[in-house]
């Protein structure tokens, strides 16, 4: 749809009304004319016996009546013309400057931008309110920003501390078979929950635009590096790897390196055994696929947080918490990437096209 200024569509508007009120006067105008002016005219000449052939009252009366009307219409139309034109300039110009200003606005640097004063009751309304909408958001960025700092540290140490003591009170060999199971256990969850949570912050801080692009990184050498850690990870899987050496991408580093951690590490977890995963990099696409059990999974929902697919054995969740992909979203939408997912030929495919 072509969009046009609210100025430009109420000079539109008014001169097709002109118009539509010009059609349907014309008939009038005509009906009184000939039955109040001309018919008396035409009495006239009747009583006084003029028999001028040249000499018609009726149609002089009806042309003179005519060119005045729409000499004054015309001229009420020019008039309106420019007035629409010229005066509403001056009076949306503060609401021309909210607008240059709200779009300047940016809530991570903090500040509130001052509006423009006006004597308009309507556009000194919609100031106040946006005022107001943009000093709570920044009140809410500044809390959750001030959250998400403290909690990857006050959350992550009570964690980091537990595991500690877990993994020094199974060095002792006094300790139960039963015993030992529970502590395994429990060193178990505790990993879980330092993962979950420094998923839910990294999530977080995406969201808040806590990162900052950096420069321009080599995807393919990223990869390499990352690779041997991948490779430890494949006990009983192969991985093959298709790299372009000139694809270059403008990004934050570290959030480059937990998206491919995340889409490789998701992979490799859910290869089955003696499955094959293949890293593909070609110009601005990067491909992760790996084999399957034959089960697509739900485009629609893969990149929510907490989907997790179904066992094809015995239908129960799969393992991970479902953040992984939900990652990989928020950092390819902070990149303006995109992401996609599709099942071909049997195996799970992950595309990023950077």
């Amino acid at each position: 749809m072509k969009e046009t200024s609210l100025t430009r569509q109420i000079v539109v508007r008014m001169f097709l009304s002109l118009l539509i009120l010009l059609v349907l006067v014309t008939p009038i105008l005509y009906i009184i004319t000939t039955r109040f002016y001309a018919e008396d005219l035409i009495r006239i000449v009747r009583d006084n016996g003029i028999t001028n052939p040249h000499l018609d009252l009726q149609r002089d009366t009806l042309t003179g009546l005519f060119i005045q009307f729409f000499t004054i219409v015309i001229a009420v139309m020019i008039a309106m013309f420019l007035v629409l034109q010229h005066v509403p300039q001056k009076l949306w110009r503060p609401f021309r400057l909210t607008l240059e200003r709200m779009g300047a606005f940016n809530v991570e640097k903090g500040t509130v931008p001052d509006l423009p004063q006006t004597n308009v009751k309507e556009f000194s309304q919609l100031n106040q309110m946006l005022t107001e909408m943009m000093e709570k958001s920044v009140k809410s960025y500044r809390l959750e920003k001030e959250f998400t700092e403290n909690a990857s540290h006050e959350l992550q140490t009570p964690l980091a501390v537990a595991m500690v003591e877990i993994d020094n009170l199974m060095q002792d060999t006094t300790l139960s078979e039963k015993q030992l199971g529970a502590l395994q256990n429990i060193n178990v969850e505790l990993r879980h929950m330092s993962r979950l949570s420094r998923n839910l912050l990294l999530l977080s801080k995406i969201k808040n635009n806590q990162y900052r692009q950096g420069t321009a990184v080599s995807v393919a050498d990223k990869i390499k590096k990352l690779q041997p850690m991948w490779q430890s990870l494949c006990v009983d899987k192969t991985m093959t790897f298709s790299l372009d050496e000139s694809t270059l991408v403008y990004c934050n580093e570290v959030l480059l390196e937990s998206l491919l951690n995340n889409l490789v590490v998701n992979a490799i977890r859910h290869c089955p055994s003696q499955g094959k995963i293949r890293v593909t990099l070609k110009g601005k696409t990067l491909t992760v696929s790996n084999g399957s059990d034959g089960i697509p999974l739900d485009g629609e929902k893969i990149f929510s947080r907490f989907y997790r697919g179904q066992d094809a054995l015995n239908g129960a969740p799969q393992k991970g918490n479902g953040l992984g992909l939900a990652i990989v979203k928020s950092i390819c939408d902070y990149h303006h990437w995109t992401v996609h997912y599709a099942f071909e030929q049997g195996r799970h495919c992950f595309r990023v096209t950077f």
